[in-house]
């Protein structure tokens, strides 16, 4: 399977106007605070996405269906954006078709989904490395766009592509830019089932 960086269907979303005010901002002066102010966190539980995760409140869902390469996909989102600090939170998932995602290097997908949020933004990668959640393999990379930071992660369950992506202005890290990336965790009955129909 060849999973493009024109497969990554949550930059897409972003590409499209996703971020609203955050892309419209400038960069705020060097003067300011490096850090923004925490906004109260919300556990969102997806169970049919088989995921936790912490995201400032509140939190809008999206689904929005792609065409790719390898057939038609639904992009599911959960949203949340603070105005009042330029930033916006974004954590996703896709199934693509099982039996094309076993002819895939798992490491070669994440790291695609990775160049491909870079493009879609227009970023020049700053870092990127390998990374696993709970066994899975995973790629994190962080770019800037202008008045722009790109963090991301992205994760490859099965046949199942999690993202998590941050957009803030650049200099200005929110205080819970770690623990949003971190609190991200598997349903490990949802995982089980997502490993099973690849190995099927």
């Amino acid at each position: 399977m060849k999973i493009s960086r024109r497969v990554a269907p949550l930059v897409i979303l972003l590409s499209a106007g996703g971020l609203g005010a955050c892309a419209s901002k400038q960069q705020a002066p060097a003067a300011q605070a490096a850090q923004a102010p925490v906004t109260p966190a919300t556990v969102v539980q997806s169970t049919e996405g088989g995921f936790s995760v912490s995201l400032p409140g509140p939190v809008s869902e999206e689904r929005r269906t792609q065409v790719t390469e390898v057939g038609e996909v639904t992009l599911h989102t959960f949203i949340a954006v603070r105005p009042e600090a330029d930033t916006a939170y974004y954590v996703s998932y896709t199934d693509f078709p099982a039996a094309a995602v076993q002819q895939a290097d798992p490491r070669d997908v994440v790291s695609r989904a990775s160049l491909g949020a870079l493009e879609a933004l227009g970023a020049t990668g700053v870092s990127s490395r390998p990374l696993t959640l709970e066994g899975f393999p995973g790629w994190e990379v962080e770019g800037v766009s202008g008045p722009r930071r790109l963090r991301g992660r992205f994760f490859l369950v099965g046949h199942r592509l999690y993202q998590q992506l941050l957009l803030h202005p650049e200099g200005r890290i929110p205080q819970d830019a770690d623990g949003f990336f971190e609190s991200f965790k598997l349903d490990p009955q949802m995982a089980a089932m997502l490993t099973g129909a690849r190995r099927s």
